[in-house]
Formats: structure tokens, sequence, C-alpha cells
């Protein structure tokens, strides 16, 4: 006898409030209920987005009801406050604190003091700290920095070791295609903790450092540069004739480096 599994007419019911979604079919062919039951679990979605929202598959509930045949029903509702993370879900979590990096020319020059008052003239292009000897010492400044923590509960069997090895392998690597809203190359994982799943559902938190890409960026006089977040950006100076005594020191050029890989984040960590 071939196995059949199809949805029933009384498929399909759905409360409001509370918030409810089940989905019945007739599974016929089969007389072990485990092989039912396992093919079930992957049959069903893990989730359903109904009118008030996501819901999350909370059981898979079989009733035999003749010689290899059973109904079964897949039963969905709202993530309880404080409750485990349903299988194929992810929660987030984040952190806005930022990054204290050090810069050597400002987005722009405001003005000048000397003895005689203020001055108009930017001799340095937007330079910070430049020294009698020319060098330019630059300043330590907050720069926004976004954290996001992601965790999933993947399925039995999915965190093992060598997944471990593959996330290990996938780190300080960015987004190659957009992931969870980002554009490419506007994310960073930069690693992965969890615990032994090869016999049962393991949860997984996957950090990852965001910077948004740049498309009209200015450094001093230079303009309308283009870097993706996680691009280096560097600024080249030279030396410039000296103005009162003083020596000058001006950007020349901004210099966009590539330092990291990009990879497929969704097929590598099993989610998006």
């Amino acid at each position: 006898m071939s196995f059949t599994f199809d949805e029933t007419p009384e498929s399909r019911n759905e409360s409001l409030d509370p918030p409810s979604y089940d989905l019945v079919y007739k599974a016929v062919g089969e007389t072990d209920d485990y092989q039912v039951s396992l093919y079930a679990a992957n049959a069903f979605p893990l989730s359903v987005f109904r009118a008030i929202g996501t819901l999350y598959r909370t059981n898979i509930q079989l009733e035999s009801d003749g010689w290899a045949q059973y109904t079964v029903t897949a039963t969905y509702g709202p993530l309880e406050a404080g409750g485990a993370t349903p299988l194929g879900s992810s929660t987030f979590s984040f952190d806005t604190s930022g990054a204290t990096i050090r810069i050597k020319a400002a987005k722009q020059h405001i003005s000048t003091y000397t003895s005689a008052g203020v001055s108009a003239d930017d001799w340095h292009d937007a330079a910070i700290g430049v020294k009698e000897d020319g060098d330019v010492e630059g300043i330590d400044i907050v720069f926004p920095v976004l954290k996001l923590d992601y965790t999933f509960r993947h399925a039995a069997g999915v965190v093992s070791e060598d997944f471990a090895r593959l996330l290990a392998s996938a780190t300080a690597r960015t987004n190659l295609n957009a992931f969870r809203g980002f554009a490419a190359g506007e994310l960073l994982f930069v690693g992965g903790s969890g615990s032994d799943g090869t016999q049962n559902e393991a949860e997984v938190t996957y950090t990852f450092i965001a910077q948004p890409n740049e498309t009209n960026y200015t450094i001093g006089l230079i303009a309308n540069i283009v870097k993706q977040g996680h691009h280096v950006a560097w600024v080249e100076f030279q030396d410039e004739k000296a103005a009162a005594g003083q020596a000058v020191k001006t950007p020349v050029r901004v210099h966009i480096e590539r330092v990291y890989d990009a990879i497929d984040f969704a097929s590598v960590f099993g989610w998006s």
C-alpha cells in the first residue's frame, strides 16, 4: 500500500481570541505511528502567518482511526512569554553602545582661531591634530555600532561537531546577500555559541555587527565616497607648502579596502 498524506475538509480551523490555528491531515498506508509522526514533523510548517500575526507550531497530535490510518493535527499558537523558542524560529537582542575609533580627518572643518581672531582659512583640509613635524595625530571618537544576537532553535541532528566547525569557518565573514533586512555587506558574523544537538533540538546564538553601507560619505574636502559597511577607509595625506611658518598636511585621497570575504549567510546557517 502506498503512503498518502492529504489535508482534510476539517482543516484550517482558526480562532482570533485566543489566537490559534489548526491543520488537519489524513495519513494512509503506514502502520508505524513513529514513522507517521516523523513524516508529519517534516511536512507541517514550523510557523504560519495569519491576520493576528505569526503563530508557531505548538503540537502535532496523531489519532488512529483504522488500520494504517491516522488523523494528524498540527496546532499553532502565539509564542508564550518566557517559553522555549519554537523549533525553527528565532529571537534577538541588540546593543547600540557603539565603539571608539581613531579618525585623522573630520567630516567638516568649522573654524580656526588665531590671535587676530577667527580665520576662514582651512590650512589642513579638515585634518585633525597636525603637529609641527607634519604628523597627523587624529582623535578618538565614539562611532555608532549595532551588535545583534540572534538565537535560533534548530531541529534535532543539525547542531553537530561538523556544524560547529562550519560556523567557525564562517566567522569573520560578511553577508553576500541581503539578510534579515540588511543589505549585502552590512553584516559581519563574529561568531556563534551553542551546545550538542545531535540527538535533540538545540539553540545556537549567532552574533553580528551591523554597519550601514555608505553612498555619499565625506572626509574633509573629499566627497561622494562609496563604501560597504565593513570595508576599511583610510586617508592618505600629503605635505603642502608651509603657511605662516606652520607645517601643512592635507588629506589628498581616501582609499577603500576589502578585508573580509563574503558568504551566503542563509545557506550556511540554515535560516534567514
